[in-house]
């Protein structure tokens, strides 16, 4: 219904009814959610929210940017998550809703501003905060993206467009690939949409090509470190991750400019994996993410040349490509 509605059934019921069925909503929100409406219902009834709208007032971009800076500072600190004498322990759980208000202010500068690009280096920094409080506790949280109301790929995309807004620059460029491929992950999130995010938005063939000679460099160097780490160093996973996260870029770049031979080759060669079949896997799992069943077709034959015998699943998806029945 309406939020009309529900104001006009609200101002005719009887008040244990109103009780009754606020706190029977209230039942049905999860536990995150429920974390977010706490802090509301208790600036509600407590009258904080009408005297935080009465000082609310235009602010400068200047304004805006220390406040930022000066949150980032408190939350690397950990003064959001651990006991200090910084950040209350009233005001640490209203992380969420400056974030929210910082991402909906940075949000809409336009590109003709002055502040443009300042703009979009800010939104690049509470980005990388938020895939850091993936991986480690800034907040209390275990997911900060669902926190401040964002799915990852989404608010990466954001980024990305206020990025390239400015230029598509070899650094701009560069540190978008980049960042699609490493940093910490939302638990609802894979790399694979910050991907498509960005491949979104590079627009010309040129800069698609920029992005690819990126992830040939940072494979290139990862690999290097490799070499000179023990079998069983703990640094040899997050290197393998992120080397199968560059090919997967690579190869879905390759795909959208159809050279498909090309980027399947470098993806094989490339990609950390000792099981063939995974890696087939995986390359049509990106096929499957551009949406173009010949493309899928095209690298599962190459599988097939090179002797490897895919998985059930596989056999019968292309069945269903060949036969015209593609899955629901």
């Amino acid at each position: 219904m309406k939020v009309q509605e529900l104001r006009q059934m609200l101002s005719g019921a009887e008040r244990s009814l109103v009780e009754k069925a606020f706190v029977e909503s209230y039942k049905q929100l999860k536990k995150y959610q429920k974390e977010e409406v706490d802090l509301l219902i208790r600036d509600i009834l407590s009258g904080e929210s009408e005297k935080s709208g009465a000082k609310k007032g235009k602010q400068s971009f200047e304004e805006l940017e220390t406040q930022i800076e000066m949150f980032l500072e408190n939350a690397k600190a950990g003064n959001y998550y651990a006991p200090n004498r910084v950040i209350p322990k009233s005001q640490r759980p209203k992380w969420r809703f400056l974030v929210k208000g910082y991402i909906k202010e940075l949000e809409k500068i336009a590109p003709d501003s002055e502040h443009y690009e300042r703009a979009a280096e800010l939104l690049r920094k509470i980005y990388l905060l938020l895939c850091e409080a993936c991986n480690y506790y800034l907040f209390s949280t275990e997911d900060a993206f669902r926190s401040v109301g964002w799915q990852q790929d989404k608010l990466f995309h954001l980024l990305v467009s206020k990025t390239f807004g400015s230029g598509f620059s070899k650094e701009n460029v560069a540190e978008m690939t980049v960042m699609a491929c490493t940093g910490g992950l939302s638990r609802e999130a894979l790399y694979y949409g910050q991907q498509a995010a960005l491949i979104s938005e590079l627009k010309t063939s040129d800069v698609k090509y920029m992005a690819m000679e990126t992830a040939k460099k940072e494979i290139q160097e990862r690999k290097e470190k490799l070499s000179g780490l023990g079998k069983y160093d703990h640094q040899r996973y997050y290197l393998e991750e992120e080397i199968n996260n560059f090919c997967d870029l690579f190869l879905m770049i390759s795909l959208s400019l159809a050279e498909t031979e090309s980027g399947v080759k470098f993806y094989f060669r490339n990609s950390i994996e000792p099981r063939k079949e995974i890696i087939l896997y995986r390359a049509l799992w990106v096929a499957d993410i551009i949406g173009d069943d010949e493309v899928w077709k095209e690298i599962y034959k190459y599988g097939l040349s090179k002797k490897i015998k895919p998985r059930d699943e596989l056999i019968r998806k292309y069945q269903e490509k060949i036969n015209g029945k593609d899955e629901p």
